[in-house]
């Protein structure tokens, strides 16, 4: 038992040195020798792994205002934030290779903008829409839609997911 004590208190040890390789190591001082000295420490400790003291972020970086235009319409349409969802009718990406552009206007968006998209609506089984491209430009975003996909789309109506930094 005494072994098996042994062997499980060396495992404990060295996987605690491990995890606690940044953690500073308590100061062996005369200081600590009595328990309740050693409490402030540990303390401080405890709330610097709990992300306090000096270590949580100064500030919290927002995901950016959120707009959708609310009604479906033809291009353009107008969706004024960092990201958002944008209702889109007479979508003309048909048959497989076939592109359309469509474009969003929106006055958080500049030429510096990085920005992602994703259709959130099912289009026909067997065609693959998706965003080819977005090309931020001075208050709207240019998004290239094309079909990858073997078979026709026939749905002319959408939902654009889309994030800009």
């Amino acid at each position: 038992m005494k072994r098996f004590l042994s062997a499980l208190t060396a495992v404990f040890v060295s996987g605690a040195i491990a995890l606690a390789a940044n953690i500073p190591l308590i100061p062996s001082s005369p200081t600590y020798s009595d328990p309740s000295a050693i409490l402030n420490t540990l303390n401080t400790l405890i709330q610097q792994l709990n992300g306090g003291v000096g270590y949580a972020p100064a500030q919290v970086v927002s995901p950016g205002l959120f707009c959708t235009n609310g009604t479906a319409g033809g291009t353009p349409q107008i969706c004024n934030g960092q990201r958002g969802q944008v209702l889109f009718t007479g979508i003309t990406v048909a048959a497989t290779g076939t592109n359309q552009t469509l474009v969003i206007t929106d006055s958080s968006i500049t030429t510096g903008s990085s920005c992602f998209g994703q259709w959130s609506t099912a289009f026909t089984a067997g065609s693959a829409v998706y965003v080819a491209t977005m090309v931020p430009t001075a208050g709207s975003l240019s998004v290239v839609t094309a079909n990858g996909g073997t078979t026709t789309n026939a749905v002319t109506t959408g939902t654009l997911s889309f994030y800009c930094l």
